[in-house]
């Protein structure tokens, strides 16, 4: 007895959904096996993960020996607060003072005295007297948008190449390279301040 064409036709679609995703999980499982024998390679080669995601980012420091050293650090206020502060809490304060506060408190404990330190936060508010500390520490900004603002001080700078513009933010991190600034990742500056610290 000949199956009947309805029922060909559903077999082939069936079978053609199991190819489908056989193919799908033999990708998947490719994209695995890569990761893992990455992970094996690295390791036996003796390169270490970074012990903490929130210090490291998608921006690298791109500071080197050969650049010259920054007098002036730009410092992308909430992209800190995001990367290095908040550590999975809620973004409910993300606009309050409280978490500026421990932006610029971090940002005043930077192991440069001799440098010029700008916090840019997005907003028009003037500072809070705890976000300005003492005239010792770094000056605050609040323009809209930060982002903006950051730019047009590199452009600027009498010279953008002593100039780190601190950013996880992978467009604002490009712009201000291909102004001639230095662009520092979060995690590395806030090591900076921590050390001046302890």
């Amino acid at each position: 007895m000949n199956p009947e064409p309805r029922d060909l036709l559903h077999e082939t679609r069936l079978h053609d959904l199991l190819r489908e995703i056989g193919s799908t999980l033999g990708v998947i499982a490719a994209f695995v096996a890569l990761a893992l024998g990455t992970s094996v390679a690295l390791r036996w080669l003796g390169v270490e993960a970074p012990s903490s995601a929130y210090l490291q980012s998608t921006v690298s420091d791109s500071t080197t020996p050969a650049e010259p050293r920054p007098t002036l650090w730009l410092v992308d206020g909430f992209n800190m607060l995001h990367v290095v502060l908040l550590h999975g809490e809620s973004r409910k304060s993300w606009w309050q003072s409280r978490g500026r506060e421990r932006v610029v408190a971090l940002a005043r404990a930077f192991d440069a005295p001799d440098a010029e330190v700008v916090v840019v936060f997005d907003g028009s508010q003037p500072p809070s007297a705890d976000e300005m500390g003492d005239a010792a520490g770094p000056r605050v900004i609040f323009a809209a948008p930060a982002d903006d603002w950051l730019l047009t001080a590199v452009r600027s700078a009498p010279d953008p190449a002593c100039v780190a513009v601190v950013t996880a933010d992978r467009r604002l991190a490009a712009r201000a390279r291909h102004r001639g600034a230095q662009v520092v990742a979060p995690g590395t500056f806030a090591q900076r301040c921590r050390a001046a610290n302890s």
